[in-house]
């Protein structure tokens, strides 16, 4: 009898959570793309910021950051989209899932699946975002999009280290353990040490292995140095 009760009121919960999500959706047209992960919608006449919910584009300044927000472009630019708010973050935007029109599939987990998105693990925490990481694994499998890129940096990783690049100088190469824009390759270090300091100058300032000095990916720079 206890056990009825449980699952009749589970059921009630599920059902008032699933009319719940559906009355707060609603429809709009995307009057503009930012980036890959953030667009602007038109509803009740205003233009309403969107940030995609549980998913990380590259920076718009880095590797696949424009490819990013062209795939975006080219899915909901000046279409009807459904908006599934989910939350609202610091800086005012709607947190959201987002279907095109006609599409059983969310623009999120369409950025997971061809490459041009990270699952946002730190606040992607709903049921889908298990099977978006799955998606993002088989992307990451396949080298779709930015893993074909043998060292991708996390976006968040990327922001991390993006005031510093925008307060050098215009010319990377004049400061650090080595120059960021001549071509140099693992012949051109004495140790391990050495390419390792220049390999983690230039990820710091630029945000990616320019020189590919880490070959399969783990961190360390031209291993088969001294």
């Amino acid at each position: 009898m206890i056990s009825s009760i449980i699952r009749f009121h589970v059921i009630v919960l599920l059902v008032f959570l699933t009319v719940a999500s559906t009355v707060h959706a609603w429809v709009g047209r995307v009057v503009g793309v930012m980036d890959g992960d953030t667009i602007e919608v038109l509803h009740q006449g205003r233009g309403v910021r969107i940030r995609l919910y549980g998913v990380d584009c590259p920076e718009k300044h880095q590797d696949f950051g424009q490819r990013a927000k062209q795939f975006t472009s080219s899915k909901v630019f000046g279409t009807m989209v459904q908006v599934e708010p989910v939350d609202t973050d610091r800086y005012g935007r709607t947190v959201a899932i987002v279907f095109p029109e006609g599409s059983p599939t969310s623009l999120n987990q369409m950025l997971v699946e061809n490459g041009f998105a990270w699952v946002y693990r730190t606040y992607c925490n709903s049921p889908q975002c298990m099977s978006w990481l799955e998606l993002e694994q088989q992307a990451r499998e396949a080298r779709r999009g930015l893993w074909s890129h043998p060292n991708p940096i996390p976006p968040w990783e990327f922001r991390h280290y993006d005031g510093r690049f925008s307060s050098e100088t215009s010319t990377p190469s004049s400061t650090g353990p080595c120059p960021c824009d001549l071509d140099l390759d693992c012949r051109d270090f004495r140790s391990q040490k050495e390419a390792q300091a220049c390999f983690e100058h230039c990820l710091r300032l630029l945000g990616r292995d320019v020189h590919r000095l880490d070959r399969d990916g783990d961190g360390k720079a031209c291993e088969t140095l001294p």
